[in-house]
């Protein structure tokens, strides 16, 4: 009773401590809450906002038929239907007589129609070409060629299918355009690892996943800086010697700290979750598509928990090397070692199926905690709750080993007096 009355009594401190340090909390709790919806609202108003004029030049500027298909191609439909498609995606439109246009400096696309156009596209023997001319390096350039190319392609394929038609009514046979141009087609079914058919929203509850993968390695820094804070700043401003003078054993102070580190952890992750939510939510106000369907409750709690062994065994790792240190400069020298490999295991956790790895290969991952991090979300997503379940118990149960372990090597002189 009296061990955990003590460690009430100095978690208390911790997180009273924690409570006035309000730079901290606002970095851990109001930074990655407002981050992404920040992000999301910023893209969305600069993309609308953002000029991006697409120029037509239409050298050809006539109208061919066909006689023996019975078909009239003009290049003013063409002109007429870039026009329109592309003022709905809210691209400025403007029309010039010469490709030389886009030298101009507003100019970010030039589309070409060349002379012979509407003869080559009646013709049978012909192709009919646009040439599209973007500038270099300007994203914007980017996504008008893509709406260009898919306008044209919805040309390309109507005039195909007046000329399959003509030719088939000229054979006096029977056919549709599906069946000649596309006779052979694939299509793709989602199922889930039991093989039983899912909507495709669950291919954007993956996605969602690999994003809460990657954001635990936006976790653990808070919680680093404050141990580190919790020890060396408290060496520094001789708050320390309180503390190793009262009878508490040095190791209810390490519980306590490192508690409160990972408490101060968990509320990053949620606060960084909760930023994710918000970001879906305002994805789906700016595209119409709802992508807040994909948030599952369940997944954002498996990941504040997950989160919190994670930070746990962080700086449980990185401990040892804090109270051997002189300044907090040269601990978070350290630390930052620590924490970029799990930025490297994370980043890959949001490319890599960890599920899917050979066995050569993940046994001796295990050996990392980031590992069964990484493979208790994967794992969930995937429909394998007891693995999920497995992984995080193995997280938990390593982190808190790595903590009782390492606050017992602790030595209370090294926390008091810097080593030389």
């Amino acid at each position: 009773m009296k061990i955990t009355h003590e460690l009430k009594v100095l978690l208390w401190r911790e997180l009273l401590d924690l409570s006035r340090d309000r730079k901290t909390l606002f970095t851990s709790i109001l930074l990655p809450l407002v981050m992404l919806p920040v992000i999301g609202l910023m893209s969305v108003v600069l993309v609308e906002t953002q000029p991006i004029v697409v120029c037509i030049v239409d050298l050809d500027n006539s109208t061919s038929s066909n006689p023996l298909l019975g078909i009239t191609v003009s290049s003013k439909w063409l002109v007429d239907n870039l026009t329109y498609y592309l003022k709905q995606y809210g691209y400025h439109v403007v029309y010039a007589d010469t490709p030389d246009i886009i030298s101009r400096p507003n100019i970010d696309v030039a589309v070409v129609i060349p002379k012979g156009f509407s003869d080559n596209a009646t013709s049978l023997t012909l192709v009919a070409r646009i040439n599209v001319i973007k500038k270099a390096g300007v994203q914007a350039a980017s996504r008008a060629e893509a709406t260009i190319y898919s306008i044209v392609s919805f040309f390309s394929r109507k005039i195909s299918d007046e000329k399959l038609l003509a030719l088939a009514r000229l054979a006096g046979v029977n056919a549709t355009t599906d069946a000649l141009r596309n006779p052979v087609q694939a299509t793709t079914e989602v199922v889930n690892v039991q093989g039983i058919p899912v909507s495709p929203e669950v291919e954007l509850k993956n996605a969602f996943a690999r994003i809460l993968v990657l954001a635990l390695s936006f976790v653990v820094a808070p919680a680093a800086s404050y141990v580190i804070d919790g020890i060396i700043g408290e060496r520094e401003r001789k708050t320390i010697e309180l503390l190793l003078s009262s009878p508490v054993a040095v190791t209810r102070i390490i519980y306590a700290k490192m508690i409160a580190a990972t408490v101060l952890g968990i509320i990053t992750a949620v606060a960084d979750a909760l930023g994710l939510v918000a970001y879906m939510f305002l994805l789906s106000v700016a595209t119409g598509v709802p992508f807040g369907l994909i948030v599952d409750p369940l997944l954002l709690l498996l990941h504040s928990v997950t989160a919190f062994f994670t930070i746990l065994a962080t700086i449980s790792i990185a401990l040892p090397f804090i109270t051997r240190t002189r300044g907090i400069r040269s601990a978070s020298n350290i630390v930052s070692i620590i924490t970029t490999l799990g930025l490297v295991f994370f980043f890959t956790g949001f490319f890599v199926d960890y599920t899917r790895l050979p066995s050569e290969i993940i046994y001796p991952l295990y050996m990392v905690p980031y590992t069964h991090s990484i493979l208790a979300i994967q794992s969930y997503v995937l429909g394998y709750p007891f693995r999920s379940f497995i992984h995080l118990a193995t997280l938990a149960l390593v982190s808190t080993i790595l903590l009782y372990v390492v606050a017992r090597t602790v030595n209370s002189e090294k926390l008091l007096v810097a080593p030389t």
